[in-house]
């Protein structure tokens, strides 16, 4: 007779949070998280051995990345996310990931990835100065082949050439008033006052 063996809440956990994350695909939020676990029953002694797993997979993973292995760091790192969702360390490190992927082949999904993961970070911790890097520099990277700096000029150009424009008109378009026309309306404003509203 085959011993059937039932997942255990942890793996049941992971098992639905991956599921969340194909479904959604970005990283669940911390309540769509908590509102999984509840749904395994995960006890405490549960949450505490996920957070230790997480501990053990981000060290795993940054060792992976010191040998310069993103690709197997990165499924440990995700596991490491949804296992303690407030550990700052594997949000960053993914960011970084998908950082440089963005950096090495230019695909917006990565970048789109990074920033996700990085500010997830940032919400963690605001003061991370990595992790504010990572940001500020997927930010100076150009989003679709214009830089923003050259998207600002091409706007400032077209405002003032548009300011010009009306200036010109507002000169060279409005008819010339004569001394006659001038007096047409004194002598009516003498005689009908101004007008009230």
């Amino acid at each position: 007779m085959t011993e059937t063996t039932t997942p255990s809440t942890i793996q049941r956990y992971l098992e639905q949070a991956h599921n969340a994350w194909d479904e959604d695909g970005e990283l669940p939020n911390p309540n769509r998280l908590r509102t999984i676990a509840e749904s395994v029953q995960m006890s405490e002694e549960d949450s505490e051995e996920c957070d230790r797993r997480a501990l053990e997979l981000t060290r795993a993973a940054q060792n992976a990345i010191e040998e310069g292995d993103d690709e197997k760091a990165e499924p440990l790192l995700r596991d490491a996310v949804l296992l303690s969702p407030v550990r700052l360390q594997p949000h960053y490190l993914l960011a970084e990931i998908y950082a440089h992927r963005y950096g090495d082949h230019g695909r917006r999904e990565d970048r789109q990835t990074a920033l996700s993961f990085a500010q997830r970070a940032q919400d963690l911790s605001p003061t991370h100065e990595p992790t504010r890097n990572v940001i500020e520099k997927l930010g100076d990277i150009p989003q679709d082949g214009l830089p923003w700096r050259k998207a600002a000029l091409i706007v400032f150009v077209i405002v003032a050439i548009s300011g010009s424009l009306q200036l010109c008109h507002r000169y060279f378009a409005t008819p010339e008033v004569t001394d006659e026309q001038l007096q047409e309306v004194r002598e009516y404003l003498e005689e009908h006052g101004p007008p009230r509203y």
